[in-house]
């Protein structure tokens, strides 16, 4: 047998066994919203969507668009039993959810980290595909990072990947070659072909914990609008650095309390140096609410700094 035979054979020997180490983690949700409809009245409807156990007790992550307005929730597991789950937290901000579920033998899936990803990378998507039942699709990691805009939010740090995801994977799982969760499935674009987004599963630990003990999450908000700065923008308006985050507009909120205006550069977060946007929403989103973040700025010719109290996202 050719060696390039018996190295593909391996490979989708790998595969299988990953998939079957993660699909009893993964469950379908099944919900009942309250609709309003053309004539005013207002009727249950029918979704689906996926979720992943996180733990023994019964612990499930979900998607926050899932089970938003839900009257009542399902979760079936991968053997077909079916159980009511209660909506423990719901982050809206974050596009995630927690549910409880009790039930006997549940088998949570072992988290990943995704500050590692590189693109290229493997990734098997895991999830209840448009109300079918469990589905696997293969992709890779197609970029990280990523920021799309939606309904109710702005969702940032996302994994983006070329697994096929489907209306009803929202929820699911994002895995791994060795079985971890990296990312859950959150959005897709319709008119494309193998571009999906997934919420970064740092980003899911990083609320978890706050989701189950409070049933909400806040926020952190310096509010500010800007871009990442590089020498051909610094170029153009004649800026006197060319890496940091340059603001674009600062709306009413912490920033402008603090005197930030658009234009600003901010080169530094808490006396650590930043290239751009995506350092400053990681700084900021490692912080609470209430808590002040040192920003060293510049604004035209000069050097300041400045302490900024963030507040809860509007």
């Amino acid at each position: 047998m050719p060696e390039d035979s018996c190295a593909f054979r391996e490979m989708e020997k790998t595969f299988v066994e990953v998939v079957q180490k993660v699909i009893p983690a993964v469950v379908s949700v099944s919900v009942t919203k309250l609709a309003r409809t053309q004539l005013y009245t207002v009727v249950p409807v029918q979704g689906q969507g996926s979720g992943v156990i996180v733990s023994k007790d019964g612990f499930i992550v979900t998607n926050a668009h899932v089970v938003a307005g839900v009257r009542d929730v399902e979760v079936t597991l991968y053997d077909g039993k079916s159980y009511k789950a209660v909506v423990v937290g719901e982050s809206r901000q974050r596009d995630i959810a927690v549910l409880k579920v009790d039930a006997p033998d549940m088998k949570p899936i072992q988290m990943g980290e995704s500050s590692s990803l590189k693109v290229g990378q493997f990734a098997i998507a895991v999830g209840n595909s448009l109300g079918l039942g469990l589905t696997v699709t293969f992709g890779m990691i197609s970029a990280v990072d990523r920021t799309i805009g939606g309904e109710d939010a702005t969702l940032e740090g996302l994994i983006q990947t070329s697994a096929q995801i489907n209306p009803g994977n929202s929820g699911g799982a994002l895995v791994s070659t060795d079985g971890k969760l990296i990312g859950v499935p959150t959005a897709m674009v319709p008119w494309s072909q193998g571009i999906g987004f997934a919420i970064a599963v740092d980003g899911i630990k990083e609320v978890y914990d706050e989701l189950v003990r409070t049933g909400t999450y806040r926020t952190p908000w310096i509010g500010v609008v800007g871009v990442t700065l590089n020498a051909g923008v610094a170029s153009h308006y004649r800026l006197t650095v060319d890496t940091g985050a340059l603001l674009v507009q600062v709306p009413p909120g912490p920033a402008l309390k603090a005197g930030m205006e658009p234009g600003d550069v901010v080169t530094a977060v808490d006396g650590k140096d930043i290239d751009g946007m995506e350092d400053l929403r990681k700084a900021i989103m490692r912080k609470k609410v209430g808590e002040k973040v040192n920003l060293r700025f510049v604004r035209q010719k000069e050097t300041f700094e400045t302490y900024v109290r963030l507040q809860e996202a509007p």
